[in-house]
């Protein structure tokens, strides 16, 4: 039987030479390669000085002034600074230099660190991952000798509901279901290195309901025990009602411009009063209606050999469609446009790397959208820099005055009048040594292709297969669901030697999505890719033992939560059933993590068995 499959799825020249000298350099534009650029650059780290340079620190611009780097940090911006220690010097003139960007909203793990700074993005404000991951990175911020990635801070576990938002990304995750349990979990949480807090909030009133919902006294509590731990709190929402709740609750400020509605003058002037900030993510906002804004970047001549792989599938990758209308995106824009006019802060975020977005180049998108929404270059430009130190405990980063670490990028443009120009990257410094961007091969980073071989014909009692890290139960468990599962290996009654998987479970409520199945995981491990780009179909046979059953394929690619799927009817007989890969829109076979066979969405008890599974 061939399953056909049709699926939505789910980011010159130079101005100096270097000389053997440490003296002042001018340099032509037009005479100096981009070698010799690159080659000079990598000259300066630690202690230099760049002349004639316009220099935004985060919170204006200063014309053809000086910045003067010792150990790291900035010493004197002004003109005419002098240098009596003979420091390596370059003529900048016509460059601007702006502090290393801020991403106010990313959720991180793996090497994304290293991937933002490869676009200039020398902090992210991570707003949910795993402790152990944080408190790993956590720790090397405030070491000058972390130059090779950007600093992290983080709310670490989000605060939400039972199966609330949060629960579905596969962590198994503390959550609140009483008031009494919230000092536990504040404490817990800065336990875990917490740099300030995130809550889930979806106010009773909003008709549209995702996720199961902390209730609107247990936020108050969140709200105060935080507050008087000396913590920020963050809320996210996804509607005006639950936004106007939140700050009237206290929060320090939201997450996520709403589409549901504008923003009304009510709580423009409660947002202002409160002093509160909002973290747009306009980017994955227009992501989740079906436009791609950010996916320019795929082919933009300042960063495309600067993505990797991972990164251009998730640019590319699509949400599941939640049925919200194209122009609901105009209401976001709208709302941060009334919002900014009246003075409110904004802070830039990407939310990455959710579908459409990727660590580092998508902030860059997130500011373009900014002023697509009616801010201002230099306003966008504040938002990931200057704003986030005034509103974030972070110390002097996004700013580069007296006293901070020279993390700063060089732009062969001025982005405080073209926006744009924030890509236009010549130089980046990460606590003042000179960071060698990476650039990418279109092949170079791809794993072995497989060959078609058979996967597993079941006849061993073991989980393995012929390749990749075996099988394995899934279930919604992993996102704090109650769904149960057993795979048992038995012999055909007709062929005694010949045996088969045998699945057996039960859905259960309890979770938003909820699942029970398998997994045949093709990579080395759960997060590396395997390459299926020589791979035509996926084939096996099934049965299952009622009328009407239907069985969920889920096939996963590298750094998406968001699986390719389709449905399968199973009849009480064995059937052969070949799924096409080809017929997969906007999935890379070359980096697939997870191919899943589930029973989901219809609770209940289920059964149904699997042989031959095999890719042709």
């Amino acid at each position: 039987m061939k399953i056909k499959i049709g699926v939505g799825i789910l980011i010159v020249v130079c101005f100096f030479f270097l000389l053997p000298e440490p003296e002042h350099i001018s340099v032509s534009k037009k005479t100096t390669s981009n070698d010799t650029f690159h080659q000079s650059l990598s000259e300066l780290n630690s202690d230099f000085i760049l002349r004639n340079i316009n220099l935004y620190d985060g919170e204006k611009l200063h014309h053809q002034v000086d910045i003067r780097i010792e150990k790291s940090r900035v010493v004197i911006v002004g003109i005419n600074v002098s240098n009596e220690n003979n420091l390596f010097e370059v003529d900048g003139a016509g460059r601007t230099v702006i502090p290393g960007l801020i991403d106010s909203h990313t959720h991180t793990w793996g090497n994304a660190l290293e991937l933002a700074l490869n676009f200039g993005v020398t902090t992210e404000l991570d707003m949910f991952t795993m402790p152990d991951f944080s408190r790993q990175h956590q720790k090397l911020r405030e070491r000058l000798d972390n130059d090779q990635q950007a600093d992290l801070f983080s709310a670490t576990i989000l605060a939400t509901a039972p199966g609330g938002h949060g629960t579905e990304y596969g962590f198994n995750i503390p959550v609140i279901e009483s008031v009494e349990q919230v000092e536990d979990f504040v404490t817990a949480r800065i336990a875990d290195g917490a740099d300030y807090i995130k809550a889930v909030y979806d106010a009773p009133e909003n008709p549209r309901k995702h996720f199961p919902s902390i209730s609107r006294d247990i936020l108050k509590e969140l709200i105060r025990t935080t507050h008087n731990k000396n913590k920020m709190l963050v809320v996210h929402v996804d509607n005006l009602v639950s936004a106007h709740q939140a700050i009237d609750a206290g929060a320090d400020g939201i997450i996520h411009s709403f589409m549901d509605k504008v923003a009304d003058d009510a709580f423009v002037k409660l947002m202002k009063r409160r002093n509160a900030f909002i973290i747009p993510t306009l980017l994955v906002e227009a992501s989740m209606v079906g436009l791609k804004p950010g996916e320019f970047i795929l082919n933009d001549s300042e960063s495309a050999d600067y993505l990797s792989r991972m990164q251009r599938q998730q640019i590319s990758a699509s949400f599941m469609d939640f049925g919200i209308e194209e122009n609901a995106f105009q209401r976001a824009l709208a709302s941060v446009a009334k919002l900014s006019k009246a003075g409110v802060t904004i802070l830039s975020g990407s939310d990455a790397p959710n579908p459409g977005t990727t660590h580092g180049a998508s902030i860059h998108a997130e500011m373009m959208m900014l002023v697509d929404a009616g801010l201002t270059p230099e306003q966008a430009l504040h938002s990931a820099t200057g704003a986030v130190s005034q509103t974030f405990n972070i110390g002097l980063r996004g700013t580069l005055k007296v006293g901070a670490p020279a993390s700063m990028v060089l732009l062969e443009g001025n982005p405080l009048e073209n926006i744009e120009q924030t890509r236009n990257i010549r130089a980046v410094w990460k606590n003042g040594k000179f960071y060698a961007r990476k650039k990418y091969l279109s092949e170079q980073d791809l794993s072995p292709a497989i060959k078609p071989q058979m996967i597993s014909d079941f006849n061993s009692d073991e989980k393995n297969t012929a390749f990749g890290a075996g099988i394995t139960p899934t279930t919604d468990q992993f996102a704090g669901g109650k769904s149960i599962v057993a795979l048992n290996w038995e012999r055909k009654a007709d062929q005694p030697k010949d045996k088969y998987l045998r699945v057996v479970g039960e859905v259960k409520a309890g979770f938003a999505f909820p699942w029970s199945g398998f997994s045949f995981i093709p990579g080395e491990d759960f997060s590396s890719g395997a390459n299926l780009s020589q791979i035509e179909s996926l084939s096996f046979e099934a049965k299952g033992v009622k009328d009407m059953q239907t069985l969920s394929v889920l096939v996963f690619q590298e750094g998406s939560f968001q699986p390719s799927s389709l449905n399968i009817p199973l009849e009480k007989e064995w059937k052969t059933f070949t799924i096409e890969f080809s017929q997969l829109q906007g999935i890379d076979l070359s980096s697939i993590t997870n191919i899943s066979l589930v029973e989901s969405g219809k609770v209940g008890e289920f059964e149904f068995m699997i042989d031959n599974l095999r890719f042709d």
